[in-house]
């Protein structure tokens, strides 16, 4: 495994920014207008590309081994079966992902648990998560001022692609009373989107940040990784607002030297976009 220095940090992450960004300012665009389907586009533009980061996550970690071993696969990209104590980093880090008094508060208490149980000498850690909660509960304070900062203007098919996850349509299809979509939605994003992400960000490419860059790995990661969705995010507040929940994540994974709390922390993180589904679902 080679360390990833500034140099590949940057092009792990940015080569697939770029290619989103294609994806969503040059080739969605263009489908847009030539009246191909929503569903379509939604399938071309997110799960395909994740999927493939899937695919490069598996890839990457199998040329590291050079082996396909299931068991090596799972060791180098940090999914073998996690502690008791490594479980407790992952309602810590939903309640955080999720926001909300209950959901903070549950962020706080579990991951103060699990330094408690982990016996850790380093006081400091207590302190700089009540820091952390604090500092994402009053950003919002800095968002008029971060919203000025704009990076591009939403064109007319950002807007129209991101109104339909609900609650009346998911990419032209009714939502009415139709469970399955809800269904098919969880288990395609599930697998590819917090899949593709989580073990390539996080299981592929931390460990390899954490040899050039040892203990601040997790920064770089968590701020490297709120930099990869630009293509999504049209103002400076977007980047900061994704920043703050993209180092949490980076911080979890690599003291835990596990992928599965940022696999169940991430997912509680995308929940809205599935409730707003089952809201249209279940609307009369």
């Amino acid at each position: 495994m080679k360390p990833a220095s500034w140099l590949a940090t940057t092009l792990l992450f940015g080569v697939p920014a770029l290619i989103f960004a294609f994806l969503f300012h040059r080739l969605g665009p263009d489908l847009w207008r030539q009246g191909i389907s929503w569903w379509l586009i939604f399938h071309l533009l997110l799960v395909l590309p994740l999927a493939l980061m899937l695919v490069a996550a598996l890839l990457g970690a199998a040329i590291d081994l050079r082996s396909v071993s299931w068991k090596a696969l799972r060791e180098r990209l940090r999914l073998l079966a996690p502690s008791g104590v490594v479980w407790l980093w992952a309602p810590a880090l939903s309640g955080f992902m999720y926001g909300g008094n209950w959901a903070d508060l549950i962020a706080v208490a579990a991951s103060w648990f699990a330094l408690w149980k982990e016996k850790t000498n380093q006081k400091w850690v207590f302190v700089a998560i009540l820091i952390g909660v604090f500092v994402k509960r009053n950003a919002a304070l800095f968002q008029p001022a971060l919203q000025s900062v704009r990076f591009f203007d939403p064109s007319g098919f950002y807007s129209e692609f991101f109104s339909h996850f609900g609650p009346h349509d998911f990419m032209g299809l009714p939502l009415q009373g139709a469970w399955w979509i809800p269904v098919y939605y969880a288990v395609v994003m599930l697998v590819c989107n917090i899949g593709g992400e989580e073990l390539w960000w996080r299981g592929y490419v931390l460990p390899r940040q954490e040899l050039a860059f040892g203990r601040t790995a997790w920064i770089v990661n968590g701020i490297s990784w709120s930099i990869f969705h630009l293509f999504m995010q049209p103002t400076l507040w977007d980047t900061v607002r994704m920043a703050i929940t993209g180092v949490a994540l980076s911080f979890v994974a690599q003291r835990t030297k596990s992928t599965w709390p940022g696999i169940v922390g991430h997912s509680f993180g995308n929940l809205p976009f599935f409730l707003s589904l089952v809201k249209g679902v279940t609307s009369q």
